[in-house]
């Protein structure tokens, strides 16, 4: 076996090792020749090595060079009484039992030597899952299964760590993460996403605008701390980058997202409690759900509540929007494709949303999109358990939880012939339905308190709530987008404000668009007006000096003060 025809991929694990363990490497084959290594490496030890030292590790296995430069096998080496390194490690990479190669970490630093030292059990066993991961890449077989083996070597390297790291690629596209991240992360869920979805703008700016390794401070749902960027070089530019999390508020971590996102649903409606407490009886069941409603009034958020809340909790959550996907990519998205299956499919396939999710969730929101072809391959999928991915014959049983959603009347789709009426039938063993907002009114003010404490620190605000007439315009209008039209209108408020309190005058126009409304309103807006203007001069007194008094004290100028006593 060469090691060079594999060379990628030891770039690729040299280079995701040293930043996670800030150790250096080096990678070389049975005659002593480096095939890859970190850029300090080569420029303190250069291309060549001492073949004694090579051969000592073929044939015993691991070694530990503790005293580099001083050791019987640096004899006739050039760096002998001299050597820069402080501390090796090597290990023997096989493959089917045979030497292939030789991996070697290093430290240049009294630093490096001494943490190896005081964990040296920890960086043998570091050391023999890269040697297992090197012998895997250059197996045959290996080829479809290599992602997953680089995945969980990561993943155990992250663990140990103690560290909440993600690891994304040049275009943000998230490769790996850890427990912790996804955690850290629920609210967004990390499957099938990139980092512009999860972090605001600014924060991805910086992350690809910076070409060394950076720090930030970041605020956002459940975290508070420093996130560390390290990017991922290679010969060919920066491929990928390293963040680490990590959280000054531990106690915003602890927090369990099975408590949080029941308490998510804000109410005191008796349709809405009742909504609760089914999703509390059901959660832990395996039958579909299927929740209908207008849009924005939180069917996300209920799937999201039954998900955890369950005993899945901890699985994958993804949400898929069935009319966001083009209809000659959804088979191959929800189901997955093998190697060649169409034109431009990807070397080695791909696994599918609900492989992705298995022993989790899919949410399948706006199911009445769902292409009439795929139809009958979900609903295959709810009768027996199994997928095929296009281009495959093999049976895949998989353990997934299905939650629809819909804003749509299914049955006239059915009567239209636009859905499988079976399939309405699996989906809908638990049938939830969310009252739109004009149906419960009595939760706007909660709703409008919740949004406001909830946005002061977003937008650095200090908002105490909502005045009487500006709660009272609220009450009175319709809300067509629901729950969703409440929080933007909220947050445009407090934009606007620059009081204490939400006022009308803060409000979205279209609140108080209504003729009668806006009149009624008014009214009651000048009423109040003339009461303060009649309370400031009763204090300050009706002669020129107490209306000047006045004026000054409410901000406008003499004439306007005579004009709205007029």
């Amino acid at each position: 076996m060469n090691l060079n025809s594999i060379k990628n991929n030891l770039n690729d694990i040299i280079s995701t090792m040293t930043t996670l363990t800030n150790m250096e490497y080096a990678i070389f084959d049975t005659e002593a020749e480096l095939v890859s290594s970190t850029g300090v490496y080569l420029k303190r030890k250069g291309q060549s090595v001492h073949t004694a030292s090579i051969e000592e590790v073929l044939s015993l296995g691991n070694v530990v060079v503790n005293k580099p430069g001083l050791m019987k096998s640096c004899i006739g080496c050039r760096f002998a009484n001299n050597c820069p390194s402080t501390i090796e490690i090597l290990s023997c990479v096989k493959l089917d039992g045979q030497p292939i190669g030789v991996v070697s970490m290093t430290s240049f630093t009294q630093e490096g030597h001494a943490l190896i030292e005081e964990n040296l059990h920890k960086y043998m066993e570091i050391l023999g899952y890269m040697s297992n991961l090197i012998s895997m890449y250059a197996h045959n077989e290996v080829a479809r299964s290599t992602p997953g083996i680089l995945s969980k070597a990561i993943e155990h390297l992250i663990r140990e760590s103690g560290m909440n790291y993600m690891v994304i690629d040049r275009n943000g596209y998230l490769l790996h993460w850890d427990d912790g991240t996804q955690e850290l992360l629920s609210y967004c869920d990390l499957y099938t996403q990139s980092l512009g979805m999860i972090f605001p703008q600014e924060f991805s700016g910086w992350i690809f605008g910076s070409s060394y390794p950076s720090s930030k401070s970041l605020v956002f749902e459940g975290f508070s701390g420093e996130v560390f960027s390290t990017p991922l070089s290679t010969e060919n530019g920066i491929e990928g980058y390293v963040l680490r999390f990590d959280k000054r508020d531990g106690e915003a971590l602890k927090r369990s997202p099975s408590a949080s996102y029941l308490d998510r649903i804000i109410t005191r409606d008796p349709k809405l409690m009742e909504v609760k407490r089914i999703i509390d009886k059901i959660s832990s069941s395996p039958s579909s759900v299927l929740i209908t409603g207008e849009s924005g009034t939180g069917k996300e958020i209920a799937a999201k509540a039954i998900h955890f809340t369950s005993n899945r909790s901890n699985k994958p959550f993804i949400p898929v929007n069935c009319a966001n996907i083009p209809e000659s990519l959804f088979e191959s998205e929800l189901f997955g494709y093998e190697e060649g299956a169409f034109t431009g499919a990807r070397k080695r396939g791909k696994p599918g949303i609900l492989e992705l999710a298995n022993n989790g969730t899919v949410f399948l929101d706006e199911i009445g999109e769902l292409p009439h072809h795929s139809q009958a391959k979900l609903l295959r999928f709810l009768q027996d358990g199994v997928i095929q991915r296009l281009g495959s014959i093999t049976n895949i049983p998989l353990n997934v939880r299905i939650i629809a959603a819909t804003n749509q009347d299914l049955e006239l789709l059915m009567s239209e012939g636009k859905f499988r009426e079976d399939l309405f039938y699996r989906l809908n063993v638990v049938p939830i339905h969310l009252p739109p907002l004009r149906e419960r009114k009595s939760d706007i003010p909660i709703l409008i308190d919740h949004f406001i404490k909830a946005m002061n620190s977003k937008l650095s605000k200090r908002l105490l709530g909502i005045d009487d007439l500006a709660l009272e315009a609220m009450m009175d209008y319709s809300w067509p987008g629901n729950v969703r039209e409440l929080e933007n209108s909220i947050e445009y408020a407090m934009n606007m404000e620059e009081t204490s309190r939400i006022n009308l005058t803060s409000l979205p126009a279209r609140i108080f668009s209504n003729c009668e409304l806006e009149s009624d309103l008014r009214s009651k807006l000048s009423k109040s007006e003339s009461s303060i203007i009649i309370s400031a001069l009763d204090k300050n007194g009706w002669d020129m000096n107490g209306k000047i008094k006045t004026a000054e004290e409410l901000g406008i100028s003499l004439r306007t003060l005579y004009r709205r006593l007029k």
